[in-house]
C-alpha cells in the first residue's frame, strides 16, 4: 500500500463532541463500504467535551437497532487531520466555522484528491437529496428523546450513498491513472 495511487479516499467526519453525530456517521459509512477499500472513515469533534468517551447511548442504540456498530471512542480534531484527510464532512456550519479556524484557513493536503475537489470541508447534507437551501445542517440530537436520534439517522442513510459514490470513483480514477 506505499503507492499513493493506491491509497484509500480518507474522510473525517465532524461534529461538536464526537458523541452523537459524527461516530454515527462513521457507523452508517463503514457499514455501506461492506468491506470495498476504496474509502476509509473516521470521526472527531471540535471540543474536547466527549475525548475518550463511547458515543451516546441513544446513538448506539438507535444505530444497533439499525444494524450498525456504533463505538468509536470520542476525539478531537488534531491538526494533523488537516494534512491526512481528503475530505472533512462537518455536521453543521458552526463545525465548519470551527473547522475553518483550526486549520487557519490553508488546505494542507496533498495528492490527488486535492486537484479534482478544491473544497476540503464540505457540510454532509451537500450530498443529502432531500436538503433544501438553509437546511443544510445535521440537527444535533444531543439533549433531545430517541425520536431525535432517528431523524438523525434517517439524514444518514438517506445522505450516505450520494457520498460514497463519488468517492468510489476518485478512488478508481486515480489508481487507473
Amino acid at each position: 500500500m506505499n503507492d499513493p495511487t493506491d491509497r484509500p479516499v480518507s474522510v473525517l467526519f465532524v461534529c461538536l463532541g464526537n458523541h452523537c453525530r459524527s461516530p454515527s456517521a462513521q457507523a452508517v459509512a463503514d457499514a455501506m463500504l461492506a468491506g470495498r477499500s476504496y474509502a476509509r472513515f473516521d470521526s472527531a469533534g471540535t471540543s474536547r467535551s466527549h475525548v475518550g468517551s463511547p458515543p451516546h447511548p441513544l446513538a448506539a442504540a438507535e444505530g444497533a437497532h439499525r444494524g450498525y456498530r456504533v463505538d468509536h471512542l470520542g476525539r478531537q480534531v488534531h491538526p494533523d487531520d488537516f494534512t491526512r484527510c481528503d475530505l472533512i464532512v462537518a455536521m453543521d456550519r458552526m463545525n465548519v466555522d470551527d473547522l475553518e479556524r483550526m486549520r487557519g484557513g490553508v488546505d494542507m493536503r496533498e495528492g490527488h484528491y486535492r486537484t479534482v475537489e478544491p473544497v476540503q470541508v464540505q457540510l454532509l447534507r451537500r450530498w443529502d437529496p432531500f436538503a433544501m437551501p438553509g437546511d443544510e445542517d445535521t440537527p444535533d440530537p444531543w439533549g433531545e428523546g430517541p425520536a431525535a436520534y432517528r431523524a438523525m439517522f434517517d439524514v444518514l442513510e438517506r445522505t450516505m450513498p450520494p457520498l460514497l459514490q463519488p468517492l468510489e470513483w476518485l478512488y478508481r480514477e486515480r489508481r487507473d491513472r
